[in-house]
């Protein structure tokens, strides 16, 4: 799922089907994201993704900040 607002951009679920993982795929997918991005003037990327396991590391290798200012609440109903 992504998201432009503006010149602020979010992506939320960036995932590959576990049929298809640890081939690249995603690192190809989020870099064409990145670079396409980029070359729309795009100030900055918001990411929602898991706080724990592999994601934060993996994010992090391509620049992103676990944020301290936001905090993420959900409703179940």
């Amino acid at each position: 799922m992504l998201f432009h607002y503006g010149r602020i951009f979010e992506i939320n679920d960036l995932a590959v089907d576990p049929a298809y993982q640890h081939r690249g795929i995603a690192r190809r997918l989020l870099e064409r994201c990145l670079a396409d991005m980029k070359t729309r003037g795009i100030a900055g990327i918001h990411l929602i993704t898991a706080g724990t396991g592999i994601l934060p590391a993996f994010y992090e290798e391509y620049g992103f900040k676990k944020e301290n200012e936001v905090i993420l609440m959900g409703l179940e109903l």
